[in-house]
């Protein structure tokens, strides 16, 4: 996008779908029982607004959640409007007016989806998480364009990451739609055992819900192994995909430092949550996390796009 005022209301709307995305998970956790003062017992039981305040002492209420969470929407919506109809000229090629027009769809999409959510349903849960950080990634990669130099990395390895992002980021949204976290409350494995001796492989389908319980099944154990084999085989590729940012020009190079420093965040929240008995806090950062690198894969890509127009 072009310098001027129409890259700081990109800008603004990114920093509000990161705070809505932050919110919806404060909230689809508070519901989930994270945090709830009866911890680990309460765990999976739905908790109702007027309850938030008996069960989530200490925690901002859900009332209050709810309504940052549907100001900030709102404001999303009428900036995203000013940037399709309004910042025309600033959106340089059809990928920056397809990506626009992409977002303000989303928007639309989620929008509808709030008056059904929460849901007993995974794919409810998975849709607004994943329309969330997709916005949060094109916004994102809306505000580089037109940055600095451009030096592209290797295409199939971004596809490959962004891939293995997303599909890792469905992982953790099927654990918490499930409320399967306390189903192995160990590392690395469940147990001593590395994989369980039997899987209900319809766990992992978003469109099978199961029956509301305040137990936690070792059923569900399956879904936090793939979780963390999935995480072993992100950052295998993160790191691929920072080190070879980092060998290329100066701008590249700072946003594969930051992709390798995310990451590494990344992965210490994601154990921290495990040996701290999974505090409320470390899950919203978890989530941020994800968003913010899903927004520095996205810049790599720009760059490599760019590299092409140039040659």
């Amino acid at each position: 996008m072009k310098p001027g005022p129409m890259r700081w209301v990109v800008l603004a709307a990114l920093l509000l779908v990161l705070l809505i995305t932050t919110t919806s998970a404060y909230i689809r956790l508070s519901q989930a029982g994270l945090g709830c003062a009866d911890w680990p017992a309460c765990y999976g039981r739905f908790v109702r607004p007027h309850e938030a305040g008996q069960l989530l002492p200490g925690y901002a209420p859900l009332f209050w959640a709810r309504a940052l969470h549907r100001l900030a929407a709102s404001s999303v919506g009428v900036l995203l409007v000013l940037i399709v109809f309004l910042g025309r000229e600033g959106l340089q090629g059809m990928g920056a007016r397809l990506a626009a027009w992409t977002v303000l769809a989303l928007a639309g999409l989620l929008a509808c989806l709030g008056l059904i959510t929460p849901s007993n349903l995974p794919a409810v849960t998975l849709a607004n998480l994943l329309g969330g950080m997709t916005m949060a990634a094109l916004l994102w990669w809306l505000h580089q364009r037109g940055r600095g130099e451009s030096g592209g990395v290797a295409r199939m390895l971004l596809w490959l990451a962004l891939a293995a992002l997303a599909l890792q980021i469905a992982l953790g949204g099927m654990i918490g739609a499930r409320h399967a976290a306390l189903a192995c409350a160990t590392l690395p494995g469940c147990g001593g055992n590395w994989w369980p001796e039997s899987t209900d492989w319809r766990l992992f389908n978003p469109f099978f819900g199961l029956p509301a319980s305040d137990q936690v099944s070792a059923a569900l154990e399956p879904l936090v192994m793939a979780h963390r084999y999935g995480a072993l085989l992100v950052t295998v590729i993160l790191c691929a995909l920072g080190i070879t940012a980092v060998r290329r020009g100066a701008r590249a190079a700072a946003l594969g430092w930051v992709l390798l420093g995310l990451l590494g965040l990344q992965v210490l929240l994601g154990a921290a949550m495990v040996l701290a008995n999974f505090p409320l806090p470390l899950a919203l950062m978890h989530n941020l996390g994800a968003a913010l690198l899903l927004g520095a894969t996205a810049s790599l890509l720009w760059q490599h796009a760019a590299t092409k127009e140039e040659a």
